[in-house]
């Protein structure tokens, strides 16, 4: 999962966008720092109540480990805190759902609609076209899903969340490798990273025939070092190794100790639940 995160914080647009709106390079470090320590509260809502339902559903087993959520929420809380609880899940949702658009809509309007189809728009025409993209990728959001549960695989239960996430590592990984390739690596070789991330995808399809029963994190984790291996190393011969102490800047001493205890105190929770 560090592997991974390297993707979700460092290559997602939904973080980074709220990292580069930000006004200074200070609250930008604190926002991010801030989320991830609200990443402990994902252990007390998620992964210790799901502990807990193991002992109380012992007697009989949830055939379908995804009703885990909806069967606490059901069986445990009363009338009036289960509806608090599903309105902060469909405001979680939304909140997501509003990033991605917010996004897309961004992509589409600055870097595509702007630059390549009609370079004299005013803002007027950028927030229509905005608009438009927000409603084309609903759509095909929409569509995407129902096609898939109920054409290709014909199952309205199919865990569709699951399978997507799967799918997205097929280029996630070759993500992962771009970050790592532009901040670690001391003037890795263009034509070598495009390689390297064009192999990310059959790569990935080998890996999943070979070993169809690996979980799809496990196996990102041994694709990305690879990839990674495979550009680092030839890099490393040719130009050497990339030692810069500035590679990582704290806007204050205040944000440096924060970021420091943040990191001390992941590790330090690493060691004594693992």
């Amino acid at each position: 999962m560090n592997l991974l995160n390297l993707n979700y914080w460092g290559a997602n647009q939904i973080i980074l966008q709220r990292a580069l709106a930000a006004k200074s390079l200070a609250h930008a470090q604190v926002g991010l720092l801030v989320g991830g320590v609200f990443k402990y509260g994902m252990v007390l809502i998620i992964i210790v109540p799901a502990i807990a339902l193991v002992g109380i559903t012992a007697a009989s087993p949830l055939t379908d480990p995804d009703q885990a959520y909806a069967t606490m929420v059901k069986t445990l809380l009363p009338s009036g805190l289960r509806g608090i609880i599903l309105c902060g899940l469909f405001a979680s949702l939304m909140s997501t759902v509003d990033s991605i658009f917010n996004s897309v809509s961004t992509l589409w309007s600055v870097d595509i609609y702007k630059r390549y189809i009609k370079t004299d728009a005013n803002d007027m025409e950028m927030v229509r076209a905005a608009k438009w993209a927000i409603v084309g990728t609903l759509l095909t959001g929409l569509s995407f899903a129902l096609i898939q549960i109920y054409i290709k695989f014909d199952n309205p239960e199919f865990p569709l969340t699951h399978w997507f996430n799967e799918l997205s590592y097929y280029v996630k990984n070759g993500f992962v490798l771009l970050v790592v390739a532009a901040i670690f690596l001391l003037r890795p070789s263009p034509r070598l990273v495009l390689t390297m991330l064009v192999i990310s995808i059959p790569l990935t399809m080998a890996f999943k025939l070979g070993f169809p029963e690996m979980n799809y994190f496990v196996r990102s984790m041994w694709i990305i070092l690879g990839l990674v291996l495979g550009t680092a190393i030839p890099t490393w011969f040719k130009h050497g190794w990339r030692l810069d102490m500035k590679l990582v800047e704290a806007s204050s001493p205040a944000v440096a100790r924060f970021g420091v205890a943040l990191a001390g105190s992941l590790i330090a929770c690493h060691i004594v639940f693992h």
